[in-house]
């Protein structure tokens, strides 16, 4: 990076800055405005310069957004690409193995992004229960689930039973 550049944008120390979608997805996509420049910023990234932090929330809007009809990309190609760009020098992704985990769910199951990086997240912090009532595909995912109205009735049943 130059150093005009470097002392402009304040970073003469090694410094953290959280990316936008946007820069996700032209980083990965042609986009004849702005993929130059987004690719630059992950080699300055890659060389040392700074450090972009991703989180699971724009992994999640970069799978919606490369599904979609403007891109229109299949799963595995979106699974392959995120787990590499996560996995670059330079880029920090907040839950790494979550967000890895999610996205082979995502595509070795099925289910969409949402459900997988939910199952994932709940077995890594514990408890790994989810309430939901998309339950089947949650069991395939290895997780404890019920519906509400299991829950409340578990729950009733252990009050009733003294263990509440």
């Amino acid at each position: 990076m130059e150093p005009l550049l470097r002392r402009r944008l304040n970073l003469e120390k090694k410094t953290e800055i959280w990316i936008d979608t946007n820069i996700i997805i032209y980083t990965l996509r042609t986009n004849a405005q702005f993929s130059v420049q987004a690719r630059q910023l992950v080699k300055d990234a890659a060389a040392g310069d700074f450090t972009l932090r991703v989180s699971p929330i724009m992994i999640h809007e970069c799978v919606f957004v490369l599904q979609g009809r403007q891109f229109g990309v299949n799963k595995t190609e979106i699974k392959d690409a995120l787990i590499s760009l996560i996995n670059l020098k330079g880029i920090d992704c907040e839950e790494k193995t979550v967000v890895e985990e999610a996205l082979i769910n995502f595509t070795g199951k099925g289910i969409d992004f949402g459900d997988a990086y939910l199952a994932a997240h709940a077995r890594a912090v514990t408890p790994a229960h989810v309430i939901t009532y998309n339950v089947k595909d949650f069991l395939a995912l290895g997780v404890t689930v019920e519906t509400p109205e299991q829950f409340r009735t578990n729950a009733s049943n252990k009050e009733n039973d003294g263990e509440a």
